[in-house]
């Protein structure tokens, strides 16, 4: 990998995922076409839940502005979601506190319930967005953290080892997870995700890009390989992704009978530090166990199905 691509690599990694600006550009086209209409047409809203025009529809029209300043705002974080995080979180806070007020004045009886209909797409819809978008700036400020110390892990991470005995030699495992099918055959069915971008190579360096959904959110998963040492060894690195942090170690072990001690051991991290572990430690647990049992049978099937195999 030359000097160009080793740092469009690292470009590419810092730019927020693109469902995020798109929500981003969508909020504020949706935030200025919105203050327009209220500017223009102060007591349509009003007309409409059936209640009194203000007396001042001026005071009405401010808020019609300020609602479009917002969707300035959002328009300029969509040009770097990462950076502009904060501009993202005074948003979804002001999209919270709205519409606490109006279940606060529907409690009161000040307001009838047709008032509150602009909520669902004033402030309700963009909830989850705005949160993943913050979750997203959050794992990325802090994998630079890490960067900035020499890539070093958390405290303590996480710990993930899966183990299992091939039948076949390391040279032919090493050989396997090595060639340009071996990515796409691994993925489980029942995941969401497709390979985007593979170099074909597990060299330092080269980097793997994977997207999909989880559930029905969004997902790409940006891998660097870190370390390279056939045919016992390779390791990848999140660039970016789901995590807050991830190191894969890929062991092939002579296992002294002709055969493979094929050995995945994985360092990881989940976003939001300890509300992260407490609200989704046991399902991402699960999630692996079932991903590398699959990983580790399909990887002896494979083998045993390519002509002349070495077996032990």
């Amino acid at each position: 990998m030359n000097a160009n691509s080793t740092v469009n690599s690292s470009a590419d990694a810092d730019l927020a995922p693109r469902w995020a600006v798109l929500w981003l550009l969508a909020a504020g086209l949706y935030n200025l076409l919105w203050g327009m209409v209220v500017i223009a047409f102060p007591n349509l809203l009003f007309d409409f839940a059936g209640i009194p025009q203000p007396n001042y529809p001026q005071i009405w029209q401010c808020v019609g502005m300020i609602v479009g300043v917002y969707g300035i705002g959002y328009l300029i974080a969509a040009a770097d979601p990462r950076t502009h995080w904060p501009i993202v979180l005074v948003g979804l806070l002001g999209k919270i506190f709205g519409p606490l007020g109006f279940a606060a004045a529907l409690l009161q009886g000040t307001l009838p319930p047709r008032f509150g209909v602009t909520l669902l797409t004033n402030d309700l819809v963009w909830w989850i967005p705005f949160t993943l978008i913050l979750i997203d700036a959050a794992t990325y400020h802090r994998r630079r953290r890490f960067a900035a110390n020499g890539a070093t892990p958390p405290a303590a991470p996480l710990r993930f080892v899966k183990e299992s005995r091939l039948n076949a030699s390391p040279d032919a495992v090493f050989a396997f997870h090595e060639s340009p099918a071996a990515l796409t055959q691994l993925i489980p069915p029942w995941e969401s995700m497709r390979v985007a971008e593979s170099p074909g190579s597990l060299a330092v360096g080269s980097r793997v890009v994977l997207r999909g959904k989880v559930g029905p959110l969004p997902v790409e998963w940006v891998a660097i390989h870190t370390e390279y040492a056939p045919p016992h060894l390779f390791a990848d690195r999140q660039a970016s992704g789901p995590f807050a942090y991830w190191l894969h170690r890929h062991h092939m072990l002579d296992d002294g009978h002709g055969g493979t001690l094929l050995r995945d051991e994985v360092e990881y991290e989940l976003p939001l530090g300890l509300i992260g572990r407490y609200l989704g430690a046991k399902f991402v647990r699960r999630k692996l166990e079932r991903m590398f049992d699959y990983r580790h049978e399909t990887t002896q099937q494979l083998l045993d199905a390519a002509p002349g195999s070495a077996r032990g």
